[in-house]
This record gives C-alpha cells, structure tokens and sequence, in this order.
C-alpha cells in the first residue's frame, strides 16, 4: 500500500501545522513537500525535520506543474493530492482511503476526495458522521461529478490512464480549473469520481496564499481565464461560465 502525500507550499506556517497533522493522525505515506518557497534555504529543514521530504518545485507559481512535479517524484506510489491549508482531521484516514481504492468494487473510481467543509463544490462538504462497521464500499464512496483537490486520491492506475494535470490551467494569468478538468477527463475514461464522507479534512482554519482573493496570493491568476480555457477544451461539458 505505497502512497505520497504531495503538498505545494511556500506557507512554513502552513505546512507545519499540515504535515503535524498528518502525522498526528497517523499517517505512514511519503509526505512530499514541492517547494514554492523563497525564504531562509535551512528554515524548512529546521522546522520540519526529517517529517516530508523536500522537491524542488518551479516559479512562478503553478499548482498543476508543482503537482506534476510532485506525482513524476512518487517514483509509482498512489498520489494524495493536499493543499498546505487543509488540517487532516480523521485518524488512518488517508491509509484507509488508499485501502478502500485497492478493493476491486472500487475500480469504477478514478479519484476518491475527502469530504471537506470549505469547498466551492457543495456535495464535497460532508454529510454526517460515518461509522466504521458494517460498511460496503458502496457505502462508503458517494458519487459526485467534480472536486476540488484540496484532499484527493488519484490511483496510480488513473495516472497510468488518464496522465498528469493539464498545466494550461494555472499558467501565467490563470487560476484554478485544473481539478474540474481532470475530473472530466478521468469520466471521460470512463471512470467515476467519489468522495468520502469517512475521511475528513478541515480546510477553514489556515488561510490560502493561492485563492485570488488572499492578499499574499502568489498565483496572480484569473479564474475568469480559467474558464475561457475549458469551454475551448470542454465545450458544453464545461460547468462554469464567465
């Protein structure tokens, strides 16, 4: 059950209380750091020991090619995309979600998310409480047509199929869509997309240094842009428009 937990950063103060997370939960995947960072060159390592390992990402800032470097560096592993705003609050959850993905009624899954409470797709956000026993994989993974890659599994075997992030989305000028995009790209497989409500990550107590709004905001993007790039790729199968 290999699997990296790749996370794009340039927030110390995040990404401390990210991977502390992580490990407080349990977690026993390779913990990825892709750097964004321009600071201190010692800091990370001085605050963050031996807890993740460090690869060089690429400015300016693009979460899809930091992401993509992050996957091409898992050397094979399952990949568990997570931002460095989102706390992993459920014990084992994501060496349980890479079990759940592994049982063959789960092979109709290309992405498993986890639930979330600050997301801009509703049905992400968690429907209750689950309990552990007595529970099918039906039960578990609740069909939905997107998610934002806050917390997302994408199986080794959906990269060997459907590729890496398109990397036009999150260029110079542009924000997000990268999600929605490869979402409709692993249903065009012929896959599906899920999320758990099992699995949970809180992503309202840290704040983004990505999302336009934030006043530190590195990607210097326009999710209007974003848009114009997938109604070109998308047509009608596009879910947003300007």
């Amino acid at each position: 059950m290999a699997y990296s937990i790749v996370i794009p950063s340039r927030n110390i103060a995040n990404l401390t209380a990210c991977v502390g997370a992580l490990r407080a939960a349990g977690e026993t995947g390779r913990v990825m750091w892709v750097d964004d960072y321009d600071g201190p060159r010692d800091l990370p390592q001085r605050v963050l020991g031996h807890r993740c390992l460090h690869v060089s990402g690429e400015k300016p800032f693009c979460f899809a090619r930091n992401i993509n470097i992050g996957i091409r560096a898992a050397d094979g592993d399952d990949v568990l995309i997570l931002n460095d705003d989102a706390i992993l609050e459920t014990v084992g959850g994501f060496r349980w979600m890479v079990a759940l993905m592994e049982d063959p009624l789960a092979a109709q899954y290309g992405i498993l998310a986890c639930s979330t409470n600050v997301t801009g797709y509703p049905a992400q956000q968690r429907r209750g409480i689950i309990a552990a026993d007595g529970l099918t994989v039906e039960s578990l993974i609740r069909r939905v047509d997107f998610a934002a890659f806050v917390a997302v599994l994408i199986p080794r075997r959906t990269i060997d199929l459907v590729g890496l992030l398109d990397e036009r989305f999150g260029g110079p000028g542009v924000y997000g869509g990268e999600d929605v995009d490869y979402c409709l790209r692993v249903q065009e497989a012929g896959l599906k997309v899920g999320v758990s409500d099992f699995c949970f990550v809180d992503h309202s107590k840290l704040a983004s240094t990505f999302r336009p709004a934030h006043p530190e905001n590195r990607a210097g993007g326009d999710i209007r842009e974003s848009n114009r790039i997938g109604i070109k790729k998308w047509g009608d199968r596009w879910p947003f428009r300007n």
